[in-house]
């Protein structure tokens, strides 16, 4: 279905390729393709991004969620394979943006999470209690309040 509530059908359109890899890719199979469909009657063209992947970010979910719960003392192993160097400062700058996040995402998960809770760490330690996984948490966020994990990236938002 059409962002814009269009009662058209929407159809593939093609795709684009986005790295697998946080330091990107020299060869196509390191890549991964992105599908992209478009609305016949309004013209609108959108993507929609695999469960895995966040929006404007170079990481896997299940990376980000291992790396956070051992941040948030969930797990105590790191992750496998240890993030190399530009992974190691995506997750960094991913654990800043959500700390930075907590009163709009304590709003938006409203009483699933506690609200005396102001600290990144316990914040996530609701949040895993919550949901089990982060794609189930992009989800609620992007269809309950057309935001993200790690911002509010207007592409989230149906066209006006």
């Amino acid at each position: 279905m059409c962002p814009r509530g269009c009662p058209g059908m929407v159809h593939l359109h093609g795709c684009y390729w986005r790295y697998a890899d946080p330091a990107g890719a020299k060869e196509q199979d390191e890549k991964e393709s992105i599908q992209r469909y478009r609305c016949g009657p309004c013209g609108l063209t959108f993507s929609v991004l695999p469960a895995h992947r966040l929006p404007y970010r170079p990481i896997r979910a299940e990376r980000l969620q291992g790396d956070f719960d051992r941040r948030a003392g969930i797990q105590t192993q790191g992750l496998d394979p240890p993030p190399r160097v530009v992974e190691a400062g995506c997750l960094k700058r991913a654990w800043s943006a959500l700390a930075a996040r907590i009163n709009t995402l304590k709003d938006a998960f409203g009483q699933l999470i506690e609200s005396s809770v102001s600290e990144v760490v316990a914040f996530w330690a609701n949040l895993r209690q919550s949901f089990n996984s982060v794609p189930k948490m992009l989800w609620f966020l992007g269809e309950h309040h057309h935001i993200s994990l790690l911002g509010n990236y207007l592409c989230l938002r149906p066209p006006a």
